[in-house]
């Protein structure tokens, strides 16, 4: 195997493992959260809002 079929084949796996492996969790979630806007979230704005005002 030629030293250009090593470096296509290393470029290959590389690219492959990033596609499979890289999976950004927190723009997941952001986008579940702008998309679903679930009433969770909102309990949780509030109750950070709420304890601000109390210190």
């Amino acid at each position: 195997m030629g030293k250009t079929k090593r470096l296509l084949l290393s470029l290959g796996i590389l690219l492959v493992d990033l596609v499979i492996f890289y999976l950004p969790l927190t723009a997941l979630f952001l986008i579940y959260i702008l998309i679903f806007n679930p009433p969770w979230f909102k309990d949780f704005l509030n109750h950070m809002d709420d304890s601000t005002d109390a210190g």
